[in-house]
């Protein structure tokens, strides 16, 4: 982003400024309505010239996606060994090895180019819409059709779709970071102009603007044509930092065991005495590198991750626009949670019979003074809409003549919005509708930076003040929000000082919970996940919408956690169910206390501006059905469906994936652990060396044969799953460890067994004994993977038919291989012995494999049967208290480490031969020899750039320098 920022450090666009573009055949603005639009030939010859308001993401060709399955630090050691046995004149090996690299080149760029097709159909569901005016009336539409001339209604949380001319409205506040890198918001209109760039964020304010340039023709897209030709980003997760972790240490383990296989068998048993010894040897050592490099796992991890993703979009309407939040989501323990729209409907009504009226004042003037204080068009604001809607059917029902000429929008740290109204006989009045405390007094709570400051005229009357309070809290408690009406008779911004408000009034608006909502929230605590609510709402509110969902009651108000001492706000934060009235910087620094303080995994749900921050900081953040721009840019995870319902069935999809792909990380390292030991100390003990070429053959069809893993059943556990590459090794060790002692131990036995009509000797090393050794060590490595899946015994858990069928054939393949090769002709006696052991060895290490999970603190939990959602119980209090306390034994256990709390985000170079020299790090070049999925991931950043304010206790996901 350096270079956009770079490109846009210019003074910002003026008004002269489209000259050169050919913008001076803009349609001007209606000379009598500023506001009627476009009319729709305006809008198709506008089209005919500047096209779609978007910018085109350059196109990978697919002979460079095809190519690209060869760069990356796996495939290179397979490339290596090709060359050293190129040097050593062996070209049967050499075509094998070749013919490894293909094949899985071949797969690789079908499973990658399949996730391409499925990630550009999800990407079109990511699609955002604006209100835009059109021959005088509002329509919602996509960004994309915007045409210069458009005007647009632009509010709090809208990410700016095009360059745009402010034109009438707030003075509002832009978020310019992304591209200017400013920290503070600048002011529109002001000393920076009245042209608001695309790619910026509304703060604060709502304001209608005119569309000047689109798509490319914009700042930023002419800046991002460039940068997208050649950058690009992907974040890594932590789970890839493990695996990443655990791959390297299995290839230097193998490294040092290859280079004592090479100088033993060179040393001991004249491997170096002639030529062709010396390349048999070579050859030998080779083969056994070859069989320890898992190069199918990054092709495993993609599939299971661009299979997860399509599964999600399809089956829960959530469109992951970050690939690790589906291990960040298997691994999260919390989930701070907004209230409106997300726990409840946000389809607000009004309670025309509950209106409070204060002296002087009707019901009718509440509702009345409440509609001129709304905005019509802003069709998506769930108060102003249910005011507009219910206003026309009160006994009001008019405007009496009162037309709004100026409104202040609505700021979620000032919580009111302000409009200035003039009469029937020009006469002007200030109207007020927000949170009664701030209505009140607007210095309830904290001082703020509203333009329009004021008590009402009553504040002082201890009646009065007293009445308030008592009829707020009786709405509260019935679960009804409240939202407060005050007016000032006059121009209140040209009295100043001099201003008299009055309190007109209450108008109480409820807000019922999803009927989902209570199901959700016992399956998420179910799965040990503890759900906050967090809202802006009144305690009461919070506390009544607490009890008819199955959250505990234990709500806090935003300022008694903001006044108390800091290990007193930590705990508050972590016992707390829920707190409310609360402020943006409240959010965020609940899910960074929660974050980094406990080290939990935790997510955050909203769909506002105001809680853009958090779900940036959150390492799940998940923007509902219906969010702003702002909180879309800031999301992992878009829901397109009402409710939390998806999330939970996000949850156990994640689990599933991270269950199948910790299983094959494990099971692969075991595999390679197998094949390494076994053959090494057979060299070392005798100097019996299998063909190498043989072995190349055992760890192809070992690759190939374990794809469909990424399409093998998985069961949702229980307990959040947290990557952990010490737990990865210890499991991997086991398998290992004790498949390749069993072998060994077969191994051995049969060859000092001199009773059996076709022997195993190891002395002679001939092709019985090559034989039997090649298909024991298939056998054993194919059979694993059963195990290895199971978090319990092996026949509780059954397997895909993809993965079965594939061993199956596998084995009768390798059997084929080991008794009809003339090099080998393993007789079938000894085939049936080496069934029958492998089977029995494979019992004993499945049984023993549960006592070594509850060692290593892998013990699985409960399975999870079924997807549906749980319906709740009715629990008392203390029954909720106690159910909390046990899920908190469960977050305690699964705390992260410090260094693993944040996301590594690399930029990568798009450019071939630049990327080449980033091939030799298996860091930056991990997933599937490149990496697809994280590159479309890195392309949405980039086009939606995320920018999230500094902290200094964490990196920030998605934010480049």
């Amino acid at each position: 982003m350096a270079k956009v920022a770079a490109a846009l450090s210019e003074p910002l666009l003026s008004k002269d400024d489209n000259a050169d573009d050919g913008l001076n055949n803009i349609p001007p603005l209606n000379a009598e309505d500023p506001l009627f639009g476009l009319k729709n030939d305006q809008v198709t010859s506008s089209r005919e010239v500047f096209g779609k308001n978007e910018i085109v993401i350059p196109e990978t060709p697919l002979w460079k996606l095809f190519l690209h399955q060869f760069t990356g630090f796996l495939p290179l050691l397979i490339e290596l060994a090709a060359l050293i046995s190129l040097s050593v004149r062996d070209y049967t090996d050499f075509g094998i090895i070749l013919g490894m690299l293909f094949v899985n080149a071949c797969i690789g760029f079908h499973e990658e180019y399949k996730a391409k097709k499925s990630l550009d159909e999800l990407s079109g569901q990511l699609e955002s819409e604006i209100a835009t005016r059109r021959e005088g009336e509002t329509l919602q539409l996509n960004v994309k059709e915007l045409v210069p001339g458009d005007v647009v209604l632009l509010v709090g949380g809208t990410i700016v779709p095009a360059d745009t001319q402010w034109i009438k409205g707030d003075v509002i506040q832009v978020d310019t970071a992304p591209l200017t890198g400013e920290p503070i918001p600048r002011k529109y209109p002001g000393e920076h102009g009245d042209i608001i760039l695309a790619g910026t964020t509304v703060v604060a304010g709502e304001c209608y603007g005119r569309v000047l340039k689109t798509g490319s023709n914009t700042e930023i897209g002419r800046a991002q044509a460039d940068v997208l030709k050649d950058k690009t980003v992907r974040i890594v997760s932590v789970f890839q930092k493990k695996i990443m972790t655990v791959v390297q240490v299995l290839v230097t383990a193998s490294l040092v065991l290859v280079i004592a296989v090479l100088l033993v068998e060179g040393l001991a048993y004249d491997g170096f005495a002639t030529t062709t010894s010396v390349q048999e040897t070579i050859l030998d050592a080779l083969s056994i590198l070859i069989a320890s490099i898992p190069i199918a796992l990054p092709l495993v991890v993609q599939v299971n991750l661009a299979l997860g993703a399509s599964f999600l979009a399809k089956n829960y309407h959530a469109i992951v626009t970050s690939t690790p939040a589906l291990q960040d989501i298997a691994s999260m323990s919390m989930l701070c949670s907004d209230k409106t729209g997300t726990l409840t409907t946000a389809n607000m009504s009004i309670i025309s019979n509950s209106i409070f009226a204060s002296d002087g004042f009707s019901n009718d003037d509440v509702i009345k003074y409440a509609y001129l204080c709304s905005n019509p068009d802003k069709k998506d604001d769930p108060i102003d809409r249910a005011i507009v809607n219910a206003f026309p059917a009160t006994s009001a029902g008019s405007d009496d003549g009162y037309t709004q000429t100026e409104i202040i929008g609505f700021n979620p740290s000032v919580k009111r919005v302000v409009a200035f109204v003039k009469g029937p006989t020009g006469e002007t009045i200030t109207l007020a509708k927000g949170l009664p405390a701030k209505i009140i007094d607007t210095a309830a709570g904290a001082a703020d930076d509203h333009e329009l400051q004021w008590k009402v005229d009553t504040i002082n009357d201890k009646s009065f003040t007293t009445n308030i309070t008592k009829v707020d809290k009786d709405l509260s408690a019935a679960g009804y929000k409240t939202i407060a009406i005050a007016v000032c008779y006059g121009n209140a911004r040209e009295l100043g000082d001099a201003a008299v408000w009055k309190f007109a009034g209450l108008l109480p608006m409820l807000d019922p919970p999803r009927h989902d909502t209570p199901a959700t929230i016992e399956s998420l605590h179910h799965a040990n996940i503890s759900v906050k609510m967090i809202t802006g709402d009144h305690v009461n509110v919070g506390k009544e919408t607490a009890r008819l969902i199955g959250l505990g009651t234990n709500i806090h108000p935003g300022e008694e956690m903001r006044n108390a001492p800091a290990e007193t706000k930590n705990n508050m934060i972590y016992d707390a169910d829920g707190f409310a009235a609360v402020l943006p910087s409240d959010k965020r620094e609940i899910v960074l206390t929660l974050r980094n303080h406990y080290g939990l995994v935790t997510g955050m749900t909203g769909d506002g501006v105001n809680d853009a921050p958090a779900l940036s900081a959150a390492q799940v953040g998940i923007a509902v059905q219906g969010a702003t721009d702002a909180a879309k840019n800031a999301a992992d995870l878009i829901l397109t469906k009402p409710g939390l319902s998806p999330i939970y069935g996000a949850v156990l999809e994640s689990r599933r994936i991270f269950t199948r792909i910790k299983s094959y990380v494990v099971y692969r390292v075991a595999a390679s652990l197998i094949l390494v030991l076994t053959l090494s100390i057979i060299i070392f003990v005798t100097g019996c060396a299998v063909d190498s070429v043989l072995i190349i053959v055992l760890a192809l069809l070992n690759d190939i044969s374990m794809i469909p893993v990424a399409y093998d059943n998985a069961s949702a556990t229980t307990h959040p799953q947290l990557p952990r590459a010490q737990t990865l090794v210890y499991q991997s060790l086991y398998y290992g460890l004790s498949h390749a002692a069993l072998s060994l131990m077969f191994i051995f036995c049969m060859d000092y067994n001199k009773f059996l009509n076709y022997q195993v000797d190891l002395a002679t090393c001939d092709g019985e004994t090559r034989g039997f050794i090649w298909m024991q060590l298939l056998v054993v490595s194919e059979l694993a993977i059963f195990s290895v899946r199971a978090p319990g015994f092996f026949l509780f858990s059954m397997p895909s038919v993809y993965l079965i069928i594939s061993v199956i054939l596998t084995l009768v393949l390798g059997g084929c291989i080991a008794c009809l090769l003339s090099s080998l002709g393993l007789h079938t006696a000894n085939l049936g012995y080496i069934a029958l052991f492998n089977l029995a060895a494979f019992v004993v290490v499945d049984v023993l494999k549960i006592k070594v999970r509850e060692i290593i603190g892998e013990a699985p939990g409960e399975i999870i049967p079924s997807d549906e959602l749980i319906q709740p119980p009715v629990r008392t209090e203390a029954q909720k208290n106690v159910n909390k306390s046990l899920r908190y034994v469960v977050h305690n256990e699964n705390v992260m480490d410090k260094d693993d709390r944040h996301h590594v985000v690399e930029v990568e170079s798009r450019n071939w031969r630049k990327s080449l020299g980033s091939c030799f790090d298996l860091g930056s070049d991990f997933t599937l020899n490149g990496g697809f999925v994280n590159k479309m991931s890195g392309f949405r950043t980039l086009a939606n750039p995320r920018h999230t304010p500094p902290d200094p206790n964490m990196q920030t996901k998605g934010q480049v320098a």
